[in-house]
């Protein structure tokens, strides 16, 4: 027999080891006596407490920690669920790497294991290299999906749609984030003496991925390449899902229906110039264009840099609202402003001669203050002037459209000089 005084003597004495073996043998006694009860849970929370504070020099209390462990999942002392978690986090942040990974394994939401799992996984990958798993299905006509993927994605000439070796092998790490990078997965084929090249290794890595990313890896590039090539993403789909093709019905031309997609690139200065913008691409909406922005998009979770660079591709035109503080995050390439402005700056230099997609707006400063010094060179849309913002609004949508106000007439013949 055991009285609730003895529980809290130990209590007082911080002898956890004692108390624990009365808990793995005094079970039915504790689950029956409401006064033991409360002295059970006193000591756990005490215990937990305790614990916390406890330098992680000394040994014994990850022995406690894991018996603990085993009381609990053994059935014979049942934790609540709030200590449970306690419990599992401070065995997880005393125990090394390797040990503490089957522990984050429990609570895989919490941060701490899934910085724990991430690192083990990383460094399990480190030492063994990335093993591609031997498939157990594959659909119906797998290598003409195979074929017809690959075409869609090798045009070398068409930077929407093609997928070099870093493209492809980031796409798949979205969903298999342990997968080596392209440096290392190439070395790692050289290694094994693999060939390296891109039809082999792509469908040697789309063999060997589990069936769902195998799936969410396809899809997820069809869905990039669509709006650039959707006939043939079509007939993948088709193939992929046992479809008879559908006859598409006949628009009017392309060109009079598609609405224009636009992005729109500008810092957060203050809830002013927030605001500024929103309504600014609430009233694009309103007049037919389909605008990509962060607020229209984004929430917690969502992968900034993969929605960035996504968005830019797709985009027909990106604009670009200068201020001083656009400036100083460009320059420096801070956060997603700098992001946006690194990948639009590649465009602008491989087409300094014809730029076609990016169209500069000056909303606060001058240009020096506001713009970066490479982009300066190419002509702007002046918003600062709030009086004059319908005159800028319309030449912005003019130039979205490409509908220039003032057009060059038809060149007539030759007059007579007779």
């Amino acid at each position: 027999m055991i009285s609730q005084e003895e529980l809290y003597q130990y209590l007082a004495k911080e002898n956890w080891k004692e108390i624990l073996d009365i808990l793995y043998k005094y079970k039915k006694q504790i689950n029956n006596d409401a006064l033991l009860g409360f002295a059970a849970r006193t000591f756990e929370t005490e215990f937990l407490r305790k614990t916390q504070e406890y330098d992680h020099s000394r040994s014994e209390i990850i022995q406690y920690l894991e018996n603990f462990v085993l009381l609990h999942h053994g059935g014979f002392y049942k934790l609540t669920d709030e200590n449970y978690k306690i419990l599992i986090v401070e065995i997880v942040k005393r125990k090394k790497l390797k040990e503490a990974y089957g522990y984050a394994t429990l609570l895989p939401n919490e941060e701490i294991c899934k910085k724990i799992i991430s690192e083990y996984n990383f460094l399990k990958v480190k030492e063994e290299g990335f093993k591609l798993k031997k498939t157990s299905k594959l659909p119906m006509n797998w290598i003409e999906i195979y074929n017809r993927l690959f075409e869609l994605i090798n045009n070398q000439g068409d930077p929407a749609t093609y997928f070099s070796g870093p493209r492809f092998i980031d796409t798949v790490r979205q969903y298999e984030p342990y997968f080596p990078d392209y440096a290392q997965f190439i070395n790692q084929r050289n290694v094994e003496g693999k060939s390296t090249s891109r039809k082999i290794f792509y469908y040697d890595i789309l063999l060997g991925l589990s069936d769902d990313v195998r799936v969410k890896v396809i899809n997820r590039i069809l869905e990039i390449v669509k709006p650039f090539s959707e006939d043939k993403v079509l007939q993948i789909e088709n193939i992929i899902e046992d479809r008879k093709p559908i006859s598409k019905p006949i628009h009017e031309s392309s060109s009079d229906s598609r609405k224009p997609i636009v992005f729109i690139s500008y810092s957060w200065d203050n809830e002013e110039h927030k605001k500024w913008v929103l309504d600014l691409a609430d009233k694009l909406c309103a007049d037919g264009i389909d605008v990509i922005l962060d607020r229209y998009y984004l929430k917690p979770g969502t992968n900034l840099p993969h929605f960035v660079e996504d968005n830019l591709n797709k985009a027909d035109r990106v604009l670009i609202i200068f201020t001083p503080n656009y400036k100083l995050k460009a320059d420096k390439r801070a956060g997603g402003v700098g992001y946006e402005y690194s990948i639009m700056n590649v465009e602008l230099y491989k087409n300094q001669t014809s730029n076609e997609k990016i169209i500069p707006i000056l909303r606060h400063g001058s240009s020096e203050e506001s713009i970066p010094t490479f982009m300066q060179q190419f002509i702007h849309i002046d918003t600062r002037n709030d009086e004059n913002f319908l005159n800028s609004y319309n030449d912005l949508v003019r130039e979205i459209y490409n509908e220039p106000e003032v057009k060059k007439p038809i060149i007539g013949t030759r007059p007579s000089f007779r």
